[in-house]
């Protein structure tokens, strides 16, 4: 099931259907040990994760790709009610150019007992150079996902 995507200036909007529940997706946004197994951008592998999820709470992601090079994803948790609604801020620290701080809204819907959808907005502060890099990392990053929870 391909991801599905939409054009605005400063935001980014994949959907995507999955063979689980809403419930079951919702854990594998939030919890360390499986964000690690689908999180990040292709060639780049999550080195440390923390997490507080909680409303207010903070999260902080390391990525490494082989040639050694890193940078860091933080954010604050703005709401979290399992299992339809995540939202939180977006920080990209150690890219060059980075882009533009930005928001992250999910949406959850069940469809049928294993089925489940995902509405992903990313709305930037504004434009990045490189928004087509930002919808791609997003596609790959839910088509990982969605290989992972079919296991």
């Amino acid at each position: 099931m391909k991801a599905k995507q939409m054009e605005h200036p400063n935001k980014v909007y994949v959907n995507r259907k999955f063979n689980c529940s809403a419930t079951q997706l919702f854990d594998w946004l939030i919890k360390p040990e499986l964000i690690a197994q689908w999180f990040g951008p292709k060639d780049w592998s999550v080195e440390n994760i923390q997490t507080d999820v909680k409303v207010g709470g903070q999260f902080s992601i390391e990525l490494r790709r082989s040639d050694s090079r890193k940078f860091f994803l933080e954010g604050k948790y703005i709401e979290i009610k399992p299992p339809t609604n995540l939202v939180f801020s977006f920080h990209y620290i150690g890219l060059s150019p980075a882009p533009p701080d930005s928001m992250i809204t999910i949406r959850f819907k069940q469809l049928a007992p294993n089925e489940s959808q995902l509405f992903l907005t990313q709305e930037f502060e504004s434009m990045p150079q490189d928004m087509a890099t930002r919808t791609a990392a997003w596609q790959h990053m839910l088509e990982t996902l969605g290989q992972l929870v079919q296991i």
